[in-house]
C-alpha cells in the first residue's frame, strides 16, 4: 500500500480480521467437540439425545454474528471508497477557504476531494484567479494546499475573474457546488 503502511491498507486489515475470526472460530469448535465429546451421556432430552449436541449450531450461530459485527466496518469503508466519498477527515468547506486564501485566487468551486485507497487520495478544484495573476504560482501553491491535507494526485482549473463556466456546467464562482458522498 506504499507509503501509508500496513495499517492504513483496507485489503490488509480485512485480511487480519478474517484471520483472527477464523483462528476465534476454530477455537470455538474445539471447545464444542469437546464439551460434546465429553458430555454426550449426560443431560438428555426426551429422545435420549443430549442437549450438549445443540453447543455446535449455537457456536455456529454465534460465530455468523461474530463475522458480520467484524466485517461491517471493513464493509462501510470499501463501499464509501467506491463511491468515492470523500475521507472522513477532511472538511470539504474548509479545503475552499484554504484554496481561497492563495494570493490571486478570488474564488473557488466544484471542489472534489476522494480518496482511491487509505492512502491515495485526489482533488480538483476550478479556481477563480484575478486579471493578471501568475498562473504558475497560482498552481504551486493550490497543490502544497492539496498535498497538507494528503491529496498526492490534483487537477486544478483556473479561470479568469469575470469567468462563468456554466456551460461546464459548474455554475458560477463561489456557489455551493461542493460534492460530499458522505
Amino acid at each position: 500500500e506504499g507509503a501509508g503502511g500496513a495499517g492504513s491498507s483496507l485489503a490488509l486489515r480485512a485480511a487480519m480480521v478474517h484471520v483472527i475470526g477464523d483462528i476465534v472460530q476454530s477455537v470455538g469448535v474445539c471447545v464444542a467437540a469437546a464439551l460434546i465429546w465429553a458430555f454426550s451421556d449426560r443431560w438428555l432430552d426426551a429422545s435420549g439425545v443430549s442437549y450438549w449436541y445443540r453447543v455446535d449450531p449455537v457456536c455456529t450461530y454465534l460465530f455468523s454474528l461474530l463475522v458480520l459485527y467484524s466485517s461491517y466496518g471493513t464493509m462501510s469503508e470499501a463501499v464509501h471508497l467506491l463511491m468515492a466519498g470523500v475521507p472522513s477527515d477532511i472538511n470539504i468547506s474548509e479545503v475552499r477557504s484554504r484554496l481561497k486564501a492563495i494570493p490571486s485566487v478570488v474564488g473557488a468551486h466544484d471542489v472534489h476531494v476522494w480518496a482511491l485507497s487509505a492512502s491515495k487520495r485526489n482533488m480538483w478544484a476550478h479556481l477563480t484567479v484575478s486579471a493578471g495573476a501568475d498562473s504558475a504560482s497560482v498552481l504551486h501553491a493550490a497543490q502544497r494546499a492539496a498535498a497538507d491535507f494528503g491529496c498526492d494526485h490534483t487537477c486544478f482549473q483556473l479561470e479568469s475573474e469575470g469567468h462563468i463556466c456554466a456551460a461546464l456546467h459548474c455554475g458560477p464562482p463561489d456557489v455551493a457546488h461542493d460534492h460530499s458522498h458522505a
